[in-house]
């Protein structure tokens, strides 16, 4: 007969399971998660477990965590999250099995998190960044993939690396500019994030171009390494029973950042990036799961082209001769061309019928009667 929670969690109190102890509990208890987490049945007790040893956390007066509607309220001081991030760094540079650390990473960090849960996570990853905390960066990356990368919770990571290591910053980290070696995995994904925060008149009403130092880092990823985006498509390490998410390359998104540049910059970096985009597409392998570039990632930056068009006709302006769409254009039918060739675009007539209704580029149609056939 199996034990009841109640009576499992009397147990886990003896000894090193004493909170008074923390952040040994906390130790401790991510120790025993490993055995109980390969369990369906004691997922409850799992995520007790984790709020209460793990994350100080109280809720209801019953303890449940997952019967509770209220959100549970950690009582962790400032000191003791600076403890349990640095026990968390330390379980997971462990030897062991990389199923066993994502399988934690993902129960510890699920996709719904209380405000200090996912604060708490961001400076865990920041920190792992810092140190090139390889196993963490690891699972940092599945976990980014299972949430989804563009999801508010990859997105507030993705800003507080931005912020961390490039905003407060003098001078770019090497640990930063090493990231793609150290966490290749994870780098794709922060790419995909990071790339949707800015040039995106999805999520502001202006072109916000990145921090310079941020265009740089990621240009200088690429230029080093062009199937860096490929990492993603790396397959996920999971416990059993769990389902990979469909993966995401950031080519969408930097191209988005390439093709719009010229409309806000003339930063030289971005034609750099421009390049190493077009050697990644033709390096590219395509995948049955998925593609490396959503039609409708593509229809965005042509809506952001419509729009910047629109403008132009108020100020009575002949797109033939404004330079900076001349030039946005020149670059978005090059990787087009490639991308097509590469056959790694969803909903290619679509795409196609949508880029005829753009103000005439001469590359562009030379790429579009090519294709649409």
């Amino acid at each position: 007969m199996s034990m009841s929670v109640d009576s499992n969690k009397s147990l886990l109190r003896k000894g090193d399971m004493k909170l008074e102890n923390y952040p040994t509990c906390a130790v401790e208890a991510l120790t025993r998660l490993e055995t109980l987490i390969a369990s369906r049945n004691k997922q409850n007790m799992v995520m007790q477990i984790i709020s209460e040893y793990i994350f100080l956390e109280r809720t209801g007066k019953d303890g449940d965590v997952r019967k509770s509607q209220a959100l549970p309220i950690s009582q962790m001081n400032l000191f003791q999250e600076f403890q349990l991030i640095i026990a968390l760094i330390e379980y997971f540079s462990r030897p062991g099995r990389d199923a066993t650390r994502n399988a934690i990473f993902l129960s510890l960090f699920g996709s719904h998190l209380t405000p200090q849960r996912s604060k708490l996570l961001s400076r865990l990853i920041s920190t792992a960044v810092s140190g090139s905390v390889a196993p963490l960066l690891s699972s940092a990356g599945t976990w980014m993939q299972q949430v989804g990368c563009k999801t508010p919770l990859s997105l507030e990571v993705a800003q507080n690396i931005v912020s961390d290591f490039i905003s407060y910053s003098r001078k770019t980290p090497e640990q930063l500019k090493q990231l793609p070696m150290v966490g290749p995995h994870f780098a794709a994904n922060f790419m995909v994030a990071v790339a949707d925060l800015y040039l995106n008149e999805q999520r502001s009403q202006s072109l916000n171009p990145p921090p310079d130092a941020l265009l740089d880092t990621i240009t200088e990823w690429m230029t080093e390494n062009p199937t860096l985006c490929q990492a993603s498509q790396q397959p996920l390490v999971l416990p059993a029973g769990a389902i990979a998410m469909p993966f995401a390359t950031p080519l969408a998104g930097l191209l988005r950042w390439v093709v719009l540049a010229p409309l806000v910059s003339n930063r030289q970096a971005y034609s750099n990036l421009h390049l190493s985009l077009l050697r990644a597409l033709q390096q590219l392998v395509s995948s049955g799961e998925s593609t490396a570039l959503p039609s409708q990632d593509l229809m965005q930056i042509v809506k952001s082209l419509q729009s910047y068009c629109a403008r132009l006709g108020e100020s009575k302006t002949d797109p033939d001769t404004d330079a900076a769409y001349q030039k946005c254009m020149e670059r978005f039918a090059q990787a087009v061309q490639i991308a097509l060739s590469s056959n790694c675009i969803t909903n290619q007539i679509q795409l196609l019928c949508l880029l005829e209704s753009l103000p005439p580029h001469k590359l562009m149609k030379i790429v579009i009667e090519a294709h649409k056939k």
